[in-house]
């Protein structure tokens, strides 16, 4: 018997638009479990959102990029540029 997949952990970008955090999560406790299909929900809200799977040999923990904008952005908020750099360091 295989295990059930946990959650994957969303890394989000912009880091600091809640709405599209809130949506993004929402959609993952609907029981989407693919990034394609996480994708194809977001796009009708989010046109060139893309979401991509981390893939590193070897990790256990499934991680998926989220790009609102197709891409990475800067945070809009000096709070969330702020918040950024501090984890970084």
């Amino acid at each position: 018997m295989s295990e059930p997949r946990s959650r994957p952990t969303l890394v989000l970008n912009p880091p600091d638009d809640q709405e599209f955090r809130s949506y993004a999560e929402e959609c993952l406790e609907s029981g989407i479990n693919l990034p394609l299909a996480l994708q194809d929900r977001l796009r009708p809200r989010y046109p060139r959102a893309i979401v991509r799977p981390r893939e590193l040999a070897g990790e256990q923990a499934e991680i998926w990029y989220v790009y609102r904008d197709g891409r990475w952005v800067r945070p809009s908020s000096p709070a969330a540029r702020a918040s950024i750099h501090e984890r970084d360091a």
